[in-house]
């Protein structure tokens, strides 16, 4: 009696155990079943905000890049500008047409001092070198003299940079002898740089006769004729730096340009006249 007991006990506790065991193996069927099933339209959604972020992700890196890449090209270009006292205004009228520019003004530099000075200017080829000098050298020497000196200020010009300019000598107000010789070195300079290939810049030609621009000295440049000498040194720089299309934008905003071409406003006024 007592064995067959012991058997029933055993059975009904195998059978207990096997319940629970397909019990627990229903419940864990059960769970992974719903994992596939019941939150499939949670796990789309995630698809959709994976896909999402990683396409921002990549537009944000790629905007990163370019952007880097952009700002890296936008360098501003160096434009150095020396020259003799007439230039020391330019300190800020020729830095309002340049914003893309970065611009470094030596003024006080006679014609002797240019040339060592270009040779130990630190520029890169691509930067603009502008020099105006000589206003006054030939009150104390010779045309062949400051011939000399500007062919070899040209030279040295020509080996620093590719986008050099030089500039012609001002005229001065009250002396007409002296315009003369004046004019006779900006000729022979002006074949200097055509030989060298170097930017010649005729500034004479825009303040001969042009008294109302000068100071009471009658060499140095008033207010007036700061603001037009900036427009025209801004107008040579954009020659070398910008296309045709932004070189006509530039002109058409530039408010000087009227002083600049006088005799454009002229014939269109006698345009609407006729």
């Amino acid at each position: 009696m007592e064995g067959n007991a012991l058997k029933n006990e055993m059975g009904n506790n195998i059978n207990s155990t096997k319940e629970q065991a397909t019990q627990i193996s229903a419940e864990h069927n059960t769970q992974q079943i719903q994992s596939h099933t019941q939150p499939a339209g949670i796990l789309k959604t995630i698809r959709k905000v994976n896909k999402i972020t990683n396409i921002n992700l990549q537009n944000y890196n790629e905007n990163k890049r370019t952007t880097k890449k952009i700002t890296k090209n936008r360098k501003k270009q160096h434009v150095f500008l020396i020259g003799d006292s007439i230039i020391q205004g330019q300190k800020t009228e020729f830095k309002r047409g340049l914003d893309e520019h970065k611009i470094l003004c030596r003024p006080k530099i006679r014609l002797p001092e240019a040339v060592p000075l270009v040779e130990d200017l630190r520029c890169k080829k691509e930067d603009i070198v502008i020099v105006l000098c000589g206003t006054r050298e030939l009150e104390h020497k010779t045309r062949d003299e400051i011939t000399q000196q500007f062919e070899a200020l040209i030279h040295t010009l020509k080996n620093k940079s590719k986008n050099a300019i030089i500039t012609s000598i001002l005229p001065q107000r009250h002396d007409v002898n002296l315009n003369s010789q004046i004019l006779l070195t900006n000729e022979k300079v002006k074949q200097i740089c055509a030989g060298k290939g170097v930017m010649y810049l005729d500034l004479m030609s825009h303040y001969t006769g042009q008294n109302y621009l000068y100071k009471k000295d009658g060499i140095h440049l008033n207010k007036v004729g700061q603001a037009k000498l900036g427009s025209l040194l801004t107008i040579a720089t954009l020659e070398l730096t910008t296309t045709l299309e932004q070189k006509i934008g530039n002109i058409q905003n530039s408010t000087s340009i009227l002083k600049i071409y006088p005799e454009q406003q002229q014939s269109k006024e006698e345009k609407k006249n006729r």
